[in-house]
């Protein structure tokens, strides 16, 4: 019987060795197990939206990744989470579709379809303006969007270019592929709201008056924003650009568009209609694409309005409106008439301390012994004494050359001689901020102060439907706090009582110096989140 030879075992393959990235290549970033981002292609407030690739299929797709900063804030996720759920419900092709929902670590992603034209704000800054058969036709999908949505029961609340897609920029005033996108704050009608009491959310040049004014977001509101974007893509930018954002609040409540004479008047008539004050009296955003469509096909080959200039005091880096501290400029005027008062006043010690007739006849001496009237009845807090056979323009001559001389070393004051201010017995008239409205406060706040023989200070807010704690704190122009702060707990505001006033009270800090009143809250909404908030006085003398 033969033995076999033993069995020589087969060497293991070698591995291949992993590819090394290129030198000064970036490693690709690979969300979701199979979606690798490619590049940023835009932002908002609640999160990135990047060019992505499947590696599935090699399709290019859009993946919106909630920012870092959000993923501890619960409202913050279950507005992205809601944001899927809504965009998966509104199929409709002038809204951006959702494919799927990632979860990315602790964070969350969104995968939709990538629109290859860009956003409409993207055309503005390359082109300025649109034809007005462009911006017809390109709204005339905006409002077949909104439509929907309406229809079923969603308000969109961020209607802007920025969230206006286009699919063919070179087409657009016949297939421009419009699709709405950004739904990250919308509204669903009925449904609990996970924006606090009194919060505002969206962009100040597109928020409709009954918005500001704390009235909930609507369909009208909806409508209100597309006249301002119809109006800016016609022009090149909102009516109300280059303001302060309580400036722009202010203009939204108070006065409407002015028209620019190069508006055709079928497209004026659609602005002025969708940006009216009252809500009831604008158009749905059905009859708004038909009405769209029919003014672009009236207004042909219209040219388009010249590109708007450049916004002034604008920073070049931001490509936003800088707005300037606002400096107290003392006029010329005080300047010239302060030097005339110093000199007047000089004069009139100089002659009243030297002129050989005034008084009793000799030249003011402090080592002269004096008559005196008699120690005070009334303490401190008396009139005061004067020498006697001296006249008051001495005495006022003495106090005022003292004044402005240089300090010297200070004798005992002798009781007849003491300079003391009289301390004021009445309050004179309250000085108060006036309601004053902070952006995404659920409050309006207003301060006040009075000064007399102390400081009576009260602080205000007005607000709907929240529980709310106000504190009053006196500060030095340091930032120092003096005494102590009063705090009113717990005011309750209801559709009865809008209005609470915390105070008055009144504290006796040292004279002589300056003081600003702070007036701080803390508001609680309905699941006892507390916003912070404060506002302060100007500087006073007491």
């Amino acid at each position: 019987m033969t033995s076999e030879p033993p069995k020589t075992p087969k060497p293991k393959p070698t591995p291949e060795p992993e590819p090394v990235p290129a030198p000064g290549k970036p490693c690709a970033r690979v969300v979701g197990g199979c979606y690798e981002l490619v590049e940023q292609i835009g932002g908002g407030a609640s999160g990135t939206v990047w060019r992505a690739r499947s590696q599935a299929t090699g399709e290019a797709v859009a993946v919106k990744l909630l920012r870092d900063e959000l993923v501890p804030q619960p409202k913050a996720v279950m507005r992205f989470v809601q944001e899927r759920a809504i965009l998966a419900a509104l199929e409709h092709e002038n809204i951006v579709p959702v494919r799927e929902l990632l979860t990315i670590g602790d964070s969350l992603g969104l995968v939709m379809e990538l629109v290859e034209g860009g956003s409409a704000r993207a055309l503005l800054r390359e082109r300025g303006t649109l034809t007005p058969a462009e911006a017809a036709t390109v709204m005339a999908g905006v409002a077949d969007g909104l439509a929907h949505a309406h229809h079923l029961g969603v308000v969109h609340r961020d209607l802007k270019p920025d969230n206006i897609l286009v699919g063919t920029p070179e087409a657009l005033d016949s297939d421009p592929g419009v699709r709405l996108t950004d739904f990250g704050i919308a509204r669903v009608v009925d449904a609990p709201p996970l924006t606090t009491t009194g919060a505002l959310l969206g962009t100040p040049n597109y928020l409709a008056p009954e918005v500001i004014n704390g009235a909930k977001p609507s369909p009208s509101s909806d409508v209100y924003a597309f006249g301002m974007v119809l109006y800016e893509l016609l022009t090149g930018r909102p009516p109300y650009a280059g303001h302060t954002p309580r400036s722009v609040f202010r203009r939204h409540v108070e006065t409407r568009p002015r028209r620019n004479p190069g508006i055709p008047d079928v497209l004026w008539r659609i602005v002025s209609s969708c940006v009216d004050r009252n809500p009831a009296c604008r158009p749905s955003a059905a009859g708004l694409g038909e009405a769209l469509r029919l003014a672009a096909v009236r207004l042909g080959a219209a040219p388009a309005l010249p590109k708007p200039p450049r916004l002034p005091m604008q920073s070049a880096l931001t490509g936003r409106p800088w707005i300037p501290t606002q400096r107290r400029r003392v006029p010329a005027w005080h300047a010239i008439t302060t030097v005339v008062s110093v000199f007047v006043l000089l004069t009139v010690a100089l002659v009243a301390l030297d002129w050989p007739g005034g008084g009793d006849g000799q030249r003011a001496d402090a080592s002269r012994p004096t008559a005196s009237p008699g120690p005070s009845r009334s303490g401190g807090g008396g009139a005061k004494p004067q020498r006697a056979g001296r006249p008051a323009s001495t005495e006022i001559a003495e106090l005022t050359a003292n004044r402005m001389a240089k300090p010297a070393p200070a004798k005992a004051a002798r009781p007849s001689e003491a300079k003391v201010a009289p301390v004021p017995t009445a309050y004179g008239p309250v000085k108060c901020t006036g309601y004053q409205w902070k952006f995404l406060q659920p409050a309006f706040s207003n301060t006040c102060f009075a000064t007399g023989p102390g400081i009576r200070v009260s602080g205000g807010l007005k607000s709907k439907e929240v529980l709310a704690d106000i504190t009053l704190t006196l500060k030095d122009t340091a930032g120092n706090r003096v005494g102590q702060p009063y705090t009113c707990p717990g005011l309750r505001f209801g559709p009865e009582m809008s209005e609470r006033v915390c105070g008055a009270f009144e504290l006796t800090p040292p004279r002589g110096r300056r003081y600003v009143l702070v007036q701080s809250w803390r508001v609680y909404d309905g699941d006892g989140t507390a916003i912070h908030g404060e506002a302060k006085s100007a500087e006073f003398a007491y």
